[in-house]
């Protein structure tokens, strides 16, 4: 016999309605795709000795490399989340309609 942890999870998904729950899972694992792509990128080039931030701020490349891949660690784990709680929430609407609403 197996053995494990039940939950119900109620949430709340701020400014995404029922509607729009497809488009924003879609935009979010688009997101993480680019950014994944870009990580890509940076790996693959030469770098360089110096490089320049959103704001024109110069750093040594290693500085800078790793600042870019904490912010693309903490965006695609960002989306990552409200992707599972969108999920949390369309299997909600699936077993039981009437317990999701707007508002």
């Amino acid at each position: 016999m197996s053995w494990g942890t039940y939950y119900k999870y109620d949430g709340y998904l701020s400014h995404i309605g029922k509607r729009d729950i497809d488009s924003k899972r879609e935009e979010c694992e688009s997101i993480n795709d680019m950014m994944w792509r870009e990580i890509l990128a940076y790996m693959a080039m030469t770098p360089p000795a110096y490089a320049k931030d959103d704001e024109g701020h110069e750093y040594p490349w290693p500085e800078f490399i790793a600042m870019k891949l904490r912010e693309f660690r903490d965006e695609i784990e960002d989306n990552a989340r409200l992707i599972a709680r969108l999920d949390d929430c369309e299997e909600a609407m699936r077993d039981n309609p009437d317990n999701v609403t707007e508002g």
